[in-house]
């Protein structure tokens, strides 16, 4: 995306780590052992730290990503709320305990014997969290659209997500939970949509960082 260009003249550190191919933001339970991948301390001890000894960070954060990435958005935000002011999601997977998410086990476990863990990373879970967050969630439905290629075709992924997408706005219109939607129908799970949606959503989160 344009992220770079976008944020050039603003006053504020953008910071995107790395979050390995299938982390998902969690430390990995691993038969119980833990150890690593540690992607959440990673990311919400280390490189915050990191950013608040070498280049001056402050207590103002977002939280902002794509896919896998808007899992880790929606899911820290939940987790952790204290340390994030807003949060957005662009194709997010926002409801990964709903049937059809396959991972390996050392991640969270097993659906039904670490149902707990499970549940503790699920944003829809944790809606409840999110109260009083500015949040922005954008999705399409898998069909092409106006935004992808001449020879692009249906895309199984995207409409897979969209329920999950789906739930997580619908759990947090149950809990009254203000939320910015742009569920935009048709549009596959390519970067042209994510890069309009984090257009979308910079305002939200630029005001929310006071900038």
């Amino acid at each position: 995306t344009d992220v770079a260009d976008l944020t050039e003249e603003l006053d504020l550190l953008v910071v995107m780590p790395e979050a390995g191919q299938w982390g998902f933001y969690s430390d990995w339970w691993n038969g119980g052992e833990g150890g690593p991948p540690m992607w959440e301390t990673f990311h919400l001890t280390e490189v915050r730290e990191l950013l608040e000894r070498n280049w001056q960070a402050g207590d103002d954060r977002v939280v902002a990503g794509l896919s896998m990435g808007g899992f880790g958005a929606m899911s820290y935000a939940g987790r952790q709320p204290e340390l994030f002011r807003a949060a957005a999601a662009f194709s997010g997977v926002l409801n990964p305990i709903a049937p059809g998410f396959d991972v390996d086990h050392d991640l969270w476990g097993s659906r039904t014997e670490q149902t707990d863990i499970w549940e503790a990373h699920d944003p829809v879970i944790l809606a409840h969290a999110l109260a009083g967050m500015p949040l922005y969630v954008s999705y399409g439905n898998g069909e092409v659209g106006p935004l992808d290629a001449a020879d692009a075709e249906s895309d199984d992924l995207e409409a897979w997500l969209s329920s999950m997408n789906d739930a997580f706005v619908d759990r947090l219109g149950e809990l009254d939970i203000p939320v910015t939607v742009s569920a935009y129908g048709p549009g596959t799970h390519t970067w042209p949509y994510w890069e309009r949606g984090l257009h979308e959503a910079m305002p939200m989160l630029l005001e929310a960082l006071g900038t």
